[in-house]
């Protein structure tokens, strides 16, 4: 019985060993100064942020997994320098277009004081830029140790 119970102590032991060595994927937000790592499953990203142009408020939305990110949303209040000029209806206030577009494994916005930005992830305010920043978005695979100790 005892070797029986050596043997099931150590492959349990190797078997959690290993999942801490198996990859998966995380998102990475990071303003240069700071970084914030998410595991993915589905996370949905708000960036909601006053247009440097046009001074209004702009929200887009978008959906981050293992196989990238996405643009699923826009909303804006005004029509000119760098905003759709074509949208399916309004809410809230807001012109809305539903949109489906794939954006890659990793995305940078450039966000100056003027700007107000704040980014959202899962409806909690993940970072709120001061400074002229660039924030990068990052869809990376990492291993489990690493989330754990925040270093993927």
């Amino acid at each position: 019985m005892r070797p029986l119970r050596k043997f099931l102590f150590f492959f349990l032991f190797a078997v959690a060993g290993l999942g801490f060595l198996f990859p998966s994927y995380c998102l990475s937000i990071s303003d240069g100064s700071s970084e914030r790592v998410y595991p993915l499953g589905d996370l949905n990203v708000t960036i909601d942020y006053i247009h440097s142009v046009e001074r209004s408020e702009v929200i887009e939305v978008l959906e981050v997994n293992s196989s990238g990110i996405y643009a699923r949303q826009m909303w804006w209040k005004d029509f000119g320098a760098g905003l759709p000029e074509d949208f399916q209806t309004i809410r809230n206030g807001f012109y809305f277009k539903e949109i489906n577009i794939p954006l890659g494994k990793s995305l940078d916005f450039w966000f100056i004081p003027l700007n107000r930005a704040r980014i959202y992830v899962n409806g909690r305010l993940a970072l709120k830029p001061a400074g002229d920043t660039l924030v990068s978005f990052r869809v990376e695979r990492c291993f489990l140790i690493q989330k754990i100790v925040g270093r993927c």
